[in-house]
Order: structure tokens, then C-alpha cells, then sequence
């Protein structure tokens, strides 16, 4: 994995085309997939007619793929299912947009004139279904008599109670003879409504009305489907009663409104509906044989265009492949520079490539369609000057499945600088410890570990289902993550076993050094060692647990264990730093910058963590006060020299030195660099500066000639502005902003370590309180024997769905976040510089980040 310390070799190359050769060589190269393409496009050629004809293309490429996911969706709508085959080999056609518009016309067209038949045939048959459910409706029912003599009552209640404003309502004048004949003043309304427009129908009709009408509902069984979006809606049969002949006309208007549907039923003869009612299911039948030949033509169509049988390939996803490669070759060549008869495309590319790019460009000139090719490889890519001009090369790893995702997660934090020391290489195995430490569980981190190898094993049956497109969000995730999760697993089993945790039970593996008393008391409660003492095998002795002093025990263990790994990482971040001084040859900085942090860490918390190991190796059982390291740590600042209860011999003075060398490291890193930087840059421009004026008593047009050449002036104005960027005063502030950062930072950083204990402690707490209340308490201690068995079941499911809800869900994305934020902030800002950007060649291969 020594491919992963630092980034690929990469060389700048020119390759020169004729502009009729373009396309195809350009092609070519994108079939290669080793080129990264920079930009050599300006301002005049954007606006120029062949830039304005690739964008075109660009357009009506995009609109192509519109219509294809058209065609999925119809697709989807009658569940045919594209074919799963790797369509690389299709090869992108000049001309690609208007050979697409040819081949899918008339496919399109066909599928129209079959998509609006089955849409009229459709929309007929719910609406004659509609008709008979109304007609039905209206033979077994509604009784319009009886609802108009209730709403004749209603209305001359609310007749009395306001005549003269009744009265004055035109559309209700009728009912000033409403007496004389009733039928007559009566009007009728039957229909369908969809059943979540009830609510809002029924208020706006009794305000339209003013109380002069009213509906009813009877509810269809079965769901109508939707002519214009196809799919089943619950509707209601309605008919309503109204009084008057202009508020009926203003009641349909309503419910044309609602998408209520009216339907004509003729008078109360039973013969009249049951000849409707055949007529309407013939009507029926007949259009449901045309509909059904339809639609077998419109999935003749659509599996056409899915799936080829003779071949297994499927037209839409070739052609959306094409498009795509018709896309980024468009795109691709409006980065190049067009000259009279050539094309010129730079790039980046891997430097063990370039022979290889240089063969197949061979074999593009043998085949004799690519003309004229040339390939200029000759840049010195380490020359400061061609790096001002050009920029730093892009980064580049070669990865696979496992380091790929590590590589990830710091790309996610910045990409490295090209030949950046790279801390993915070291990830691939921090990562994992910093969460198995949180995470320390033998019971949860071999679930853990169980799982991701059941996603190892059966991987090819996974990525099948991933490309089908069965696999959940959530399952993508999860089985996206199996490499790192196998890796998170094992150590959270591995430092579970070191907690010697087992789901909040420790595990008797090894014979304990402690023995309990027979008869214990309030006063003889202690255990006591065993007379020939050993430490115990691995991990943590299980008489530590279920005692009154476990908290305390592990609190003070896992507290001491989070600050000696965290210090022990920040010390490899900073000893990273090194290799890139050196590399870059930076010596200014690796001497007055690495060195002082270096020494500062050491004298401070390497210090504090050196007095952590040396007391863990001391016996102090007959020693009724040991030293408190807390507060020696505060003392070796406030009050250096003075030592209550001293760990070893000579600490004073020590402490005294280790406390002398860390304060005066502070200066050497905020002074002596920018003095240094400041003396060499005037050591450098001095020349320059006083070649650049004329001399005392001449006039600066006499000089050379008449005046400086105006390329001198340019050069002359940059060095000025560049002296002016890099001043002593800027650089000094910004020393001084990275050495307070650093100095606070390495205080902070340490105590954001603290965050291994915390979470940790946690999880075994929540594992603790989990299983003695829901194993223990609720169930196996039940004091009915009956009720004992069915008590356990329950609280073992209840205890089964809080761990994998909390512990195996909520806690394992916790401590994966935790741990992201050591790596990102703790670690990595020790060394990593990560203003690079991505090796991204122009592939045709290459799979979009939504793929």
C-alpha cells in the first residue's frame, strides 16, 4: 500500500489534431480514459460559432435524454424492466442527435397514437362505469320524493324565519307558489365525486344554496381508474336536491368545479335503467377488448425499445450511453484551442501512462483516419515557473474496494496536495481503532463483524440487486460501507475483549487475582488479591464489575487510555509534517516550525501521558496517598518545581526543564520563519529592484533605447506586487495566527480526545441499564413462576429491538461521527495541507456520482 503514501507521478502532455480529425481522435482518447482534459478555452473562443455549435449539441443531446426517460417511465407504469449487461461497448456515432430523431420518430409516434386511444378508451369506460354505479344507485337508494318533501320542510322553516329576505332572492321567488305544486319547484342532480372532495362539495353547496339544497353520498365498493393519471381513485355516487331552476344551473356549475361527473337517469321506470344498464355494460365489454389490444401494443412497443431478444441489449440504455458519450465529447472539445487547420487538447496524465497514451496514438495514425497526430510529453512539471503558469498537478491514488472508501473520507475533508503525504493510507487503519474504542463491545462488534462479512460473501448476489434497483436507501448505505464495517467490527470486539464486555456481562475466561471474603459486611466489603498475584491474562479481571467502585475504575482506565492514544495520534500527525518539509524541501519549516511543535508536545502532553504509563507500572496498594496526576499537570504550570506527592526521583527539575524548553519553542515558531522568509526575499529582489530604475541624473526614456520594454514593466510590476503580498508584517501575522492555533490546539485537541471515554462509557452504561431492567428486573426475576416464561419473552423482544435500535443503529453512527471528527480536526490538521484537487480523466467508462 506504499502506492498510497504519497500521490501518482503525473506529466503534462500536449496533443495537437486536425480540426477534421478532432472528433474522432477525441473519441479515441475518451475510450483511454487517462487524460485529464485542462481548459484552454478563453473569452473570445466561447462566443465563437463552433463553441456555440457544441453547446447546441449539448442541448439537444439533454432534450434525447428526456424523451428516453419518458420511455422509462411508461416502462415503469407497465412494469417492464430493462436489461442488466454493461453496455460499454457501444461505440459514439458522429451525428449521434439526428440518427437518435430518426430511429425514435417513429417509435414515438406509434406509442402516441396508442397512448391516446387507450386514454379515450379508458376515460369512456370509467365514465360508463360511473353511469352504471349511478343508475344502480338511483333503482336501489335514493328516493327523491321523500328527500324533496324533508327539504319542503326545511325551506319553509327557513321561509318563516326571514320571508322578506326570501322572498327578495330571485332564485328562490318560486317558492312564494311552492303550495300550489310542489313537483314542479323541484330539480335533481346525480353524479360521481371523488371521495377527498366530499368535505369541501358539501360546505360550498350549502353556501351557494343558502340551506335551499342538499346532497348525499352513497360510496362506490370498488376503486375507478383515473383516465388522466391512470391510477385507481375512490369516488362516491351524489345526487341533490335543490329548489329552483337557476340554482340548479348554478349547482352544476359547482360541480364541474369539484370534478364531480353528472349523469342523466331517466323517470322511475324499472324497464328504461335495466335497458340502460345492458347497454352500458355492452358498451363496456367492447371497449375493454379494444383497450386490452392497446395496451398489448403499446408493451409490444415498449419491450421492443427494452430488451432486444436476439441480442440482450436494450436500446434505451445503449442510446442513453450515447448521448452521454455525445455529451462529455462536446464538452471535452470546447476545452481545447483551435488554430487555422489544428486542435490542441492538454491535459494531465499518469506518467507511467504516457508511453501507452503514445502507442495508441500510433495506432490512431496506422488506422489512417486520424491524420496528422502529435503528442508533447516535454514539460518539466516540477519547474516552479511551468507550475505558475499551469497550476499543480491534479492528485491521483489507485484504490480498490477497501482502501477506496477510506481514501473517501478524507477526500471529503479536502483532497491532498499533489504528492501530499496522504493520510487515507493511515486511516484505513485509525479509523477502525477510534471506533472500536468507542464502540469496545465483544457482543455488538461481532454482530458488527458478522454482518459485514454475510455482505462480503454474498456480494455479487447484493451488487445484482443493486443494480436491479431493489435495494433500499438504508440498504445501500449499509452495504455500501461493508469494507469499513468489517474493519469497525473487529476492533470494537477487540477492545470489547480488553473491556472484557460482553452486552454489559464480563466473561470468565481467565481465573480472577481477586477473592471475596466469605461473609461480607458494610466495614469488610473489600476483596483481596490472591497471595501468588499475576496480572490477570488479557484484558480486564471480571471481579472489577458489580462492585461499587466499577464507575470509578473505568472512568479513570478509559479516561487515561483516550488521552495517551489521542496525544500518541496528534505526535504521528506532527511526525507526518516531516515528510512533508523534507519532500518539498521546506527546511526552513522543518527546522523552526516541526521541531518547536514537535518539542512543544513532547514537554507538555507527551509528558502527561509518559507519568500516566510509568504510575499504571506502579504498585501503590500500601500507599495511602498516591499522586494525583491532574494536579501535578496544573502545578507543573502555576507553580513550577513544587511537588506534593512526586512519581519519581529528580521530578522537579524535569518538569522545571520540560516546562522551560515548551515556553520558549512558542517564539522560535512565531519569529524565526518570517525573518528568515523576509531576509531571503530581500536578498532575492534587491537586484531586481535596482536593475529595474533607471540610474541617478538619467531620464527613464533615455534608458535602453527609450524606455523600458513593456514586458520588463509587467515583470517589474509583478515583483512589486508579489513583494507586497508576501511583507513581513502579513507573514508575521499569519505565523502568528498558526502558532496560537497550535499551542491552544494542542490543549483542545487533547481534551476533545476525552470524547473515547465518554463514548465509550455510554455505550457500556446504555448496554448495562438495557439488559438488567429489561433481562433481569422485568423478567427473570418475576416473581410468578407462570408469568416468569412469558415475561421473558417479552422483555428479551423488547431487549432485542432497544439494542439494535440504539445500540447497533443510533450509538454506531454516533461513534463513526466521533471518530470522523478526530480524523478531520485532531489529526489531520497536524500535517495535512489538502488544498489538491481529483485526477478526473475524460472516460467514457466512467459512472456518474448518481449511477
Amino acid at each position: 500500500m506504499a502506492y498510497l503514501f504519497r500521490s501518482e507521478d503525473m506529466q503534462y502532455v500536449s496533443i495537437t489534431m486536425q480540426r477534421d480529425k478532432a472528433e474522432y481522435v477525441t473519441r479515441r482518447i475518451g475510450e483511454l480514459g487517462l487524460i485529464h482534459v485542462v481548459n484552454l478555452a478563453d473569452e473570445a473562443s466561447l462566443k465563437s460559432d463552433y463553441m456555440r455549435d457544441y453547446k447546441k449539441r449539448i442541448v439537444v443531446a439533454t432534450q434525447n435524454e428526456k424523451r428516453l426517460d419518458e420511455f422509462e417511465k411508461l416502462m415503469g407504469e407497465y412494469n417492464i424492466s430493462l436489461p442488466i449487461y454493461d453496455p460499454q461497448e457501444v461505440k459514439i456515432m458522429r451525428g449521434c442527435n439526428a440518427e437518435f430523431d430518426t430511429t425514435w420518430r417513429p417509435i414515438e409516434k406509434e406509442l402516441k397514437i396508442n397512448m391516446e386511444s387507450a386514454k379515450t378508451l379508458q376515460k369512456k369506460i370509467s365514465e360508463l362505469q360511473e353511469e352504471r354505479y349511478v343508475l344502480v344507485e338511483y333503482q336501489n337508494n335514493i328516493n327523491f320524493e321523500a328527500e324533496a318533501q324533508e327539504l319542503k320542510l326545511n325551506a319553509a322553516a327557513n321561509n318563516r324565519a326571514d320571508m322578506k329576505t326570501r322572498l327578495l332572492d330571485p332564485d328562490n321567488i318560486e317558492l312564494q307558489g311552492m303550495q300550489d305544486d310542489d313537483q314542479k319547484f323541484f330539480k335533481y342532480i346525480c353524479g360521481v365525486i371523488p371521495v377527498p372532495q366530499q368535505v369541501f362539495f358539501t360546505r360550498m353547496l350549502y353556501r351557494l344554496s343558502r340551506g335551499n339544497a342538499f346532497v348525499r353520498y352513497l360510496d362506490i365498493d370498488e376503486p375507478i381508474i383515473d383516465p388522466e393519471s391512470g391510477q385507481p381513485v375512490r369516488k362516491s355516487v351524489f345526487y341533490i336536491v335543490s329548489i329552483g331552476r337557476g340554482l340548479s344551473n348554478k349547482l352544476a356549475k359547482l360541480c364541474n368545479y369539484f370534478q364531480a361527473s353528472i349523469y342523466r337517469v331517466p323517470e322511475r321506470n324499472t324497464d328504461a335503467c335495466n335497458k340502460r344498464l345492458e347497454e352500458i355494460d355492452q358498451g363496456i365489454e367492447e371497449r375493454a377488448s379494444v383497450l386490452r389490444r392497446s395496451n398489448i401494443q403499446i408493451r409490444k412497443l415498449l419491450r421492443q425499445v427494452a430488451e432486444n431478444k436476439d441480442t440482450g441489449r436494450s436500446m434505451v440504455s445503449d442510446w442513453r450511453l450515447t448521448l452521454n458519450k455525445e455529451k462529455m465529447l462536446c464538452e471535452t472539445l470546447m476545452k481545447t484551442r483551435r488554430y487555422l487547420t489544428m486542435i490542441r487538447l492538454d491535459g494531465w496524465v499518469p506518467r507511467e501512462s504516457v508511453n501507452y497514451i503514445k502507442e495508441e496514438v500510433d495506432h490512431f495514425e496506422n488506422a489512417g483516419q486520424s491524420g496528422s497526430i502529435a503528442v508533447d510529453d516535454n514539460y518539466n512539471v516540477d519547474d516552479p515557473a511551468f507550475r505558475k503558469a499551469h497550476g499543480d498537478p491534479p492528485t491521483h491514488f489507485k484504490t480498490n474496494n477497501f482502501t477506496g472508501i477510506y481514501q473517501g473520507i478524507v477526500n471529503t475533508y479536502g483532497v491532498p496536495k499533489y504528492k501530499e503525504v496522504n493520510p487515507g493510507l493511515f486511516t484505513c487503519a485509525t479509523f477502525p481503532f477510534i471506533f472500536g474504542v468507542m464502540y469496545g463491545d465483544i457482543g455488538h462488534g461481532g454482530a458488527l463483524f458478522v454482518i459485514a462479512c454475510y455482505f462480503l460473501i454474498f456480494e455479487e448476489k447484493f451488487l445484482e440487486q443493486q443494480r436491479r434497483g431493489e435495494m433500499g436507501e438504508l440498504m445501500k448505505y449499509a452495504f455500501g460501507s461493508r469494507y469499513a464495517l468489517i474493519l469497525m467490527g473487529f476492533f470494537a470486539f477487540y477492545c470489547g475483549a480488553i473491556y472484557n464486555d460482553f452486552i454489559s456481562v464480563p466473561l470468565q475466561i481467565f481465573e480472577s487475582q481477586w477473592n471475596w471474603n466469605v461473609n461480607l459486611t458494610e466495614t469488610n466489603n473489600k476483596a483481596v488479591l490472591n497471595e501468588n498475584y499475576e496480572v490477570y491474562a488479557f484484558g480486564v479481571d471480571y471481579n472489577w464489575y458489580h462492585t461499587k467502585n466499577e464507575l470509578t475504575f473505568f472512568n479513570s482506565l478509559k479516561m487515561k487510555m483516550a488521552v495517551v492514544l489521542g496525544v500518541t495520534q496528534m505526535l504521528f500527525g506532527i511526525s507526518l509534517g516531516a515528510f512533508n518539509y523534507v519532500f518539498f524541501s521546506d527546511y526552513t519549516s522543518l527546522y523552526y516550525v516541526w521541531i518547536p511543535q514537535m518539542l512543544f508536545m513532547i514537554c507538555t502532553f507527551g509528558y502527561m501521558c509518559f507519568m500516566i504509563i510509568f504510575k499504571w507500572t506502579q504498585d501503590y496498594r500500601d500507599d495511602p496517598d498516591p499522586p494525583a496526576l491532574i494536579q501535578t499537570m496544573i502545578k507543573m504550570f502555576l507553580s513550577p518545581g513544587a511537588i506534593d506527592s512526586p512519581l519519581y526521583e529528580g521530578q522537579a527539575v524535569v518538569q522545571v526543564t520540560l516546562l522551560l524548553i515548551a515556553v520558549a519553542t512558542v517564539p522560535v515558531m512565531l519569529l524565526v520563519k518570517p525573518i528568515l522568509n523576509n531576509r531571503e526575499r530581500q536578498a532575492e529582489h534587491a537586484p531586481l529592484i535596482d536593475d529595474g530604475h533607471p540610474a541617478a541624473g538619467e531620464d527613464s526614456s533615455d534608458v535602453i533605447g527609450g524606455g523600458l520594454h513593456e514586458d520588463e514593466r509587467k515583470e517589474h510590476e509583478h515583483v512589486e506586487e508579489d513583494h507586497e503580498e508576501h511583507s513581513f508584517g502579513a507573514e508575521l501575522i499569519h505565523s502568528g495566527i498558526h502558532t496560537i492555533e497550535f499551542v491552544l490546539g494542542a490543549v483542545s485537541n487533547t481534551a476533545s480526545y476525552l470524547r473515547l471515554w465518554a463514548l465509550s462509557l455510554a455505550h457500556a452504561q446504555l448496554a448495562k441499564v438495557f439488559f438488567q431492567k429489561l433481562i433481569i428486573e422485568y423478567g427473570a426475576e418475576t416473581e410468578s413462576d407462570g408469568m416468569r416464561i412469558i415475561a421473558m419473552v417479552a422483555t428479551y423482544a423488547a431487549w432485542f429491538c432497544a439494542t439494535f435500535a440504539v445500540l447497533m443503529c443510533m450509538d454506531l453512527l454516533e461513534c463513526f461521527l466521533h471518530a470522523l471528527r478526530l480524523h478531520w480536526v485532531e489529526f489531520q490538521n497536524k500535517f495535512y495541507i489538502a488544498d489538491g484537487y481529483l485526477f478526473e480523466p475524460f472516460d467514457f467508462s466512467a459512472k456518474k456520482d448518481d449511477d
